[in-house]
């Protein structure tokens, strides 16, 4: 991921990356890969197989392991295809819709909070256009959404974040909150947006059996983020005059359903979109 991560910001000089006067704006929206990582039942989680001792030479240690994991667990992207047999794979998704794109995020914990049933709140349409005229700023066309739930307070906790604890490969009622089909499809319809991410373990509701909101975004080759980390910090830095923009980096695996992914946000100055109901 590291590897990844240099390579990108190498070949973007455009955008002035290395100003250290803007690196601190930066903030990581990822979580790391360990043996707490939450998968989803079934799915095979993160290995780290450290496989032989380190090996010292003259002048250098050497050591190098292998890893393992399922593409959906921990944060990361679900690529179009996950979902739809057309969709674009991972390695298909353009650049310009990964690199520098405008963000919108709203925070709907206190709504999760005090709903009769937290893990059973769905965000729908109102909530969004709720967000768009108190802030006097409608989602960009092309940007991407993030939705802060407040459920991350209870990551790594698998049976309070997921509601399975990775005991058995039988998957029940999962529960954590997530959006509606109709949200999606207005989302589609009206704002175009490229991509949707969450701070909880998919974009449908943990009690979903048939996944809408996966299944409308995707036809429209719209990718999801899944286990957005650090959206409070994100909340807490982010100021009135700027504009939000996302790098998303997920590991760029040739016909991947979805890859883990690293994440970065930072505010851009004067840019924000005048409100066109």
């Amino acid at each position: 991921m590291l590897l990844i991560f240099l390579t990108i910001f190498a070949s973007a000089s455009s955008y002035h990356l290395y100003d250290r006067s803007r690196t601190q704006r930066y903030i990581d929206l990822s979580y790391k890969f360990d043996n707490e990582t939450i998968y989803f039942p079934g799915m095979k989680r993160f290995q780290l197989h450290k496989e032989g001792e380190r090996v010292q030479g003259p002048g250098y240690s050497y050591a190098a392991y292998t890893m393992s994991m399922a593409e959906h667990g921990g944060t990361h992207l679900d690529a179009p295809f996950h979902f739809n047999d057309k969709g674009w794979t991972v390695d298909q998704i353009p650049q310009d819709s990964l690199i520098d794109v405008p963000t919108t995020l709203i925070d709907v914990s206190s709504a999760v909070k005090q709903s009769r049933r937290p893990s059973d709140f769905t965000l729908d349409v109102h909530h969004v256009i709720q967000h768009e005229i108190e802030s006097n700023q409608v989602i960009p066309f092309g940007g991407v959404l993030l939705i802060y739930t407040g459920w991350s307070k209870y990551w790594p906790d698998k049976i309070k974040y997921l509601g399975w604890d990775n005991s058995t490969d039988v998957k029940g009622t999962l529960n954590f909150p997530g959006i509606s089909a109709n949200l999606a499809n207005w989302l589609v319809n009206k704002r175009h947006i490229t991509g949707i991410g969450l701070d909880t373990a998919s974009i449908d509701p943990g009690n979903s059996k048939s996944f809408p909101a996966h299944a409308i975004l995707s036809k429209n080759q719209i990718y999801n983020l899944e286990n957005v980390a650090n959206l409070d910090s994100l909340l807490r830095a982010k100021r009135n005059d700027c504009a939000l923009h996302l790098f998303v980096m997920p590991l760029k695996v040739t016909g991947g359903t979805g890859a883990p992914a690293s994440i970065l946000a930072y505010c851009k100055e004067n840019e924000a979109s005048i409100l066109t109901l």
